[in-house]
């Protein structure tokens, strides 16, 4: 026995655009079903021959399945109301399963916003399957109805489904529920509390800061505590006391290095301008004799808070270091005062360090590194000419170069020149196998 089509749906069908007559609104529910039923055969058809493998665990077969969940979608929306049923099968086992959530998986193809008075009421109802796969589309149904929906169900759902209410609002970064799903930060739950730190990154709740404070003080698993910074990083600007609620997680103890370099960064926004106990943590960083990634950054940090001596501090040190016989060929020296020097805007000074990188090291990777520097450097000089030059002295293909500009405005308004692409276009047939 199939599960009953959702009343939504019918509306759809029976108000659908082919329709040739008016419908009363007496008559609606009438000319739903019977629509439903002539549609239901093409539906059958056009789904069965999918059936067996959506049958299929999504995990194991995870590569064979994503191309019929593809083939499935591209059918269109009229399997929506056969894929809604396959959501609420009659009996449980683990080929159900799989086939409703993979149903599941096609419908998020398909526009849930489309059908999402469907996957309310299916929400909100008693099939165990059906129900949590409902919470799940309802996570890629960007409209105000399904972000109250969600929001309703914090209340009424506990465990792996409250972990799915916050993720499905994670996706919508719906940031108004935020004050509704922090409190779960003092969770036993280690999984819903990253599930909400994941929210809060996303999301970008503003309203709720103090209380994501109070929580970092109490977490329990140092595990999570990048993720806090994160959120105080997307969420915060010129804060003091979140500024000084961050002081302490610099401590090596409490991150690892790479989380320490975020949070110094961070701090550039985070903290208020001339923030004292902020900029008197970078000292200790560049007084320490450190010349790593963390005190280059530490003394970037310094500057966007209007303190200049802590570029001058690490120039120092780095030229320092740099005068000693033993190390004046040390790529990793010049690497960091490069960075400093980039960081600063100092773009020439930039470029003489990245060709000294390339001349002492060995390393692929360091002089790659290098290369880059020197073509967003050149970049940002205006430097077409130069730019060609290392783009062709470095040995680049066309798709590296055009990575460059992926996450660099100033690369990427530069690849759009007409010399620039004329050298890209020759590269490009120079690459193309003969």
């Amino acid at each position: 026995m199939r599960a009953p089509l959702p009343f939504a749906v019918c509306l759809t069908l029976a108000i659908a655009p082919s329709a040739t007559a008016q419908v009363g609104l007496g008559d609606l529910a009438r000319v739903c079903r019977e629509r439903a039923e002539r549609s239901r055969p093409r539906q059958v058809a056009a789904l069965e021959p999918f059936l067996a493998d959506l049958a299929l665990g999504y995990q194991e077969n995870q590569l064979f399945l994503d191309g019929k969940i593809a083939e499935a979608a591209a059918i269109g929306d009229g399997l929506v109301p056969l894929l809604l049923e396959k959501l609420q099968p009659a009996s449980g086992g683990e080929p159900a399963r799989n086939l409703a959530g993979n149903c599941r998986r096609v419908l998020e193809r398909l526009d849930p916003a489309s059908f999402v008075d469907a996957l309310a009421e299916m929400a909100r109802g008693n099939h165990e399957i059906a129900r949590p796969e409902a919470i799940r589309l309802l996570g890629h149904a960007g409209t105000p109805q399904s972000v109250l929906v969600l929001t309703d169900l914090l209340d009424q759902t506990t465990g792996e489904e409250k972990r799915l209410v916050v993720r499905s609002l994670r996706l919508l970064r719906a940031a108004a529920p935020a004050t509704k799903i922090v409190p779960a930060l003092g969770s036993n739950d280690r999984q819903l509390r990253e599930e909400v730190l994941a929210y809060l990154v996303a999301a970008r709740p503003r309203q709720v800061v103090e209380f994501v404070l109070q929580a970092l003080g109490a977490e329990r698993d140092t595990r999570l505590l990048p993720q806090y910074v994160e959120y105080f990083i997307a969420a915060v600007q010129e804060h003091d006391g979140v500024a000084r609620g961050l002081l302490w997680l610099l401590d090596p103890e409490k991150l690892d290095w790479q989380d320490r370099l975020r949070l110094v960064q961070g701090l550039a926004t985070i903290a208020p301008k001339d923030h004292e106990p902020t900029t008197r943590r970078m000292h200790e960083i560049l007084d320490s004799g450190d010349t790593t990634t963390l005190a280059v950054q530490a003394a970037v940090t310094l500057r966007a808070l209007g303190d200049r001596q802590g570029v001058t501090k690490l120039q120092r040190t780095l030229n320092d270091q740099l005068r000693r016989p033993q190390r004046k060929r040390e790529p990793g020296l010049y690497e960091q005062r490069a960075n400093l020097s980039f960081a600063i805007e100092d773009y020439g000074d930039a470029i003489a360090d990245y060709e000294k990188i390339i001349e002492y090291t060995e390393g692929p990777a360091m002089t790659r590194r290098a290369w880059i520097g020197i073509a967003k450097s050149e970049a940002r000089r205006k430097k077409t000419a130069n730019l060609l030059k290392a783009l062709k002295s470095s040995g680049m293909t066309v798709g590296e170069i055009e990575l460059l500009g992926l996450d660099d405005p100033v690369v990427r308004e530069t690849l759009q020149q007409d010399k620039v692409r004329a050298f890209l276009q020759q590269l490009a047939k120079d690459e193309a196998p003969k």
